[in-house]
């Protein structure tokens, strides 16, 4: 009598040692909350949160959320995400259930906990795997990690008691189960006494919990023996809990308990203001207040292309126009503002030819009209003067000035080339900060501002230079039939191309008069006349030209020979007309078929950016726009010809 009383003062020790070892791993383990994933887009930002051992009676969905990030608080909703449904980005969670099959446990013990475990796996969000280790004399895996609550219920059916107890063999075996396996790990072991027969040492055990950041909770069952520093040491290293239950109630409530380890899952959706555009600070979220409150924080780089929330309407004297702009908006434009001045004042104080011909004629025909004026002299700036100088001085050492001097003078553009080029690099600088104000990627910002600024002023030059050509091109028989009656009357060639120059049609009589200007440099009239086919790219003129040539040799009536050449001009001049009229269709849905892409991508990204964004970030984003380009090339190609005719 005395020794069984003994036995159950025992027992009623080892419990309240065991309660107290319980009190201790609660603390350690308490509430908690982590972000498990951050998905940033403009003017959002969704949270991934994971919570654990919640207290009972709080509830995620309802309870309070407070979101700051440098250092306001931003507008939030909180989603509990739906128990039978995982997020895809969400980390995959297991628990391991390793339970104590040995002699000691009958066959109602085993019930019990059979029932407890099942209790504990449905608890569990669906999302958590769940699989069960028995140990006896050796441990054994009875069911691996699975979130099918039905084969883990078959599984636990055929447990039965017998043997020693191999405790730390069976925490090798679940570290190696769950290696690999990523996530939230987690063991639950249901034991009525300490280990017996494992060929792993307990130091070993505690060493693979540790290093696999594994937490384990253990529940001592029934009459346990004194030696309970065993059980501490396997639950320190993660953080786990020792809880006691003498019988099968408290054995539920303990398993209950350890459940809340893994609880609810939700989506924090944040709205991000426009002064938080572009940039990377510290993110808080607390949910619930007092002491029951969970806060968790983590680093978020918010997207530049940001839009705002509805503001409040405003109060009756506020300014409203100023846009609330971060400091590197507000540098960006004081770089955009910087461009358009240059350019402006390229445009207005630099662009005049001062050793243009047309110039000093200028001049000297105002001073004969007002000769007791004084001549107004444009003032000039000096950091425009300054910066084309320099822009002069890099041209003409490269070689490039004679070039872009020419092709100017093609194209009747009355810039000198270091003007020309430095309003070309003040467009593409002007061009990259608008897209980039927009919302763009700097990256793509800087190449399409390039392509806008640079090569589109050089396609502005190639259209003037092909359009200056065509009215010469379309002026040529007018001007052959005035040369064709001016030697009729009796005027010699010279004289009658002189008659061209003072009827002042541009360009041809622009052209013709560089023609005579050389001639009266010593340079023959034919050759002088070839240079200017030869910079109109005119066939028509060339054949002038040798027609002009045979008749200063063999002799013959140029005038009949011109009037000729002009017929033969007008006739195919009509026909060419003609084919341009059938071939607009042709062309026009080539226009519309090139421009129709470009234009919807260009909408896209300024109405929609996030949804573009895929297609400049990833690699088979930029595979597709590779491929787009050179498909459109050839289009582009392939159409050309089909509409181009030549008369």
């Amino acid at each position: 009598m005395n020794r069984r009383l003994l036995g159950r003062l025992a027992s009623v020790t080892a419990a309240a040692v065991l309660a107290g070892a319980a009190s201790a791993g609660a603390a350690v383990a308490g509430p908690s909350a982590q972000i498990d994933d951050v998905t940033v887009s403009p003017g959002r930002v969704e949270l991934s949160l994971t919570t654990s051992n919640l207290p009972e009676g709080f509830s995620l969905g309802s309870a309070p959320l407070r979101v700051e990030a440098g250092g306001q608080e931003l507008s939030a909703e909180l989603t509990v995400t739906d128990r039978t449904t995982r997020a895809p980005e969400a980390a995959q969670r297991s628990a391991l259930l390793l339970l104590d099959t040995s002699g000691s446990m009958s066959d109602g013990d085993i019930a019990a906990a059979r029932a407890a475990a099942l209790d504990y796996a449905r608890s569990l969000p669906a999302d958590v795997a769940v699989g069960v280790i028995t140990f006896a004399d050796r441990p054994k895996l009875v069911v691996a990690p699975t979130t099918d609550r039905a084969e883990l219920a078959a599984g636990l059916s055929g447990v039965r008691p017998g043997g020693n107890t191999a405790l730390y063999d069976a925490v090798r075996l679940a570290v190696s189960t769950l290696d690999g396996e990523g996530g939230k790990q987690r063991l639950v072991v249901l034991s009525d006494g300490v280990d017996t027969a494992s060929s792993t040492s307990l130091g070993r055990a505690v060493t693979l919990l540790d290093s696999h950041g594994i937490a384990a909770d253990i529940v001592a069952f029934g009459e346990v023996s004194d030696d309970t520093s065993a059980f501490r040491q396997l639950a320190a290293p993660g953080g786990g809990r020792v809880l006691a239950a003498t019988d099968v109630a408290e054995l539920s409530d303990a398993f209950t308990a350890i459940a809340r380890s893994f609880t609810e899952h939700a989506v924090i959706t944040v709205q991000v203001p426009g002064t938080l555009a572009g940039t990377s600070v510290p993110l808080t979220v607390t949910v619930g207040t007092g002491a029951a409150a969970l806060s968790t924080s983590t680093k978020v780089a918010f997207a530049r292309a940001v839009l705002p929330p509805a503001a409040d309407p405003p109060e009756t004297g506020a300014i409203t126009w100023l846009p609330q702009l971060s400091w590197q908006m507000w540098l960006l434009a004081g770089f955009i503002f910087g461009g358009i001045l240059l350019s402006a004042l390229l445009l207005l104080g630099l662009g005049r030819r001062d050793d243009s011909r047309k110039d000093v004629v200028d001049q000297i025909a105002r001073y004969a009209e007002h000769r007791n004026a004084a001549p107004e002299k444009p003032a000039e700036n000096p950091f425009a003067r300054t910066a084309v100088t320099w822009t002069d001085e890099v041209l003409r050492s490269r070689g490039w000035d004679e070039k872009v001097a020419e092709r100017l003078d093609l194209a009747s553009i009355r810039m000198k080339p270091g003007e020309w080029t430095l309003l070309r690099i003040c467009t593409a600088v002007v061009a990259a900060g608008v897209l980039m104000l927009v919302g763009l990627n700097v990256l793509i910002a800087i190449l399409l501002g390039a392509i806008l600024g640079w090569v589109g002023t050089a396609l502005l030059v190639s259209v003037r230079i092909s359009r200056r050509r065509a009215a010469f091109a379309d002026q040529l028989p007018d001007v052959l039939q005035l040369v064709a009656g001016s030697l009729q009357s009796g005027f010699s060639l010279a004289q009658a191309l002189d008659a061209v120059v003072r009827d002042g049609t541009e360009p041809a009589a622009g052209e013709i008069s560089r023609a005579l200007a050389e001639t009266r440099i010593g340079v023959g009239l034919e050759d002088a006349l070839d240079k200017v086919a030869l910079r109109m790219a005119s066939d028509d003129m060339k054949w002038i030209v040798m027609a002009i040539r045979i008749q200063r040799e063999v002799g013959g009536n140029l005038a009949e020979v011109l009037l000729t050449t002009v017929s033969t001009m007008r006739e195919r001049a009509q026909v060419r007309r003609q084919v341009r009229a059938l071939s607009a269709e042709g062309r026009l849905s080539a226009y519309v078929l090139l421009g129709l892409p470009i234009g919807l991508a260009g909408f896209f990204l300024v109405a929609r950016g996030d949804y573009m964004t895929p297609l400049y970030t990833t690699t088979f984003g930029w595979a597709i726009i590779a491929c787009s380009v050179l498909f459109m090339i050839v289009g582009a190609f392939w159409m050309s010809r089909l509409v181009k005719v030549e008369v």
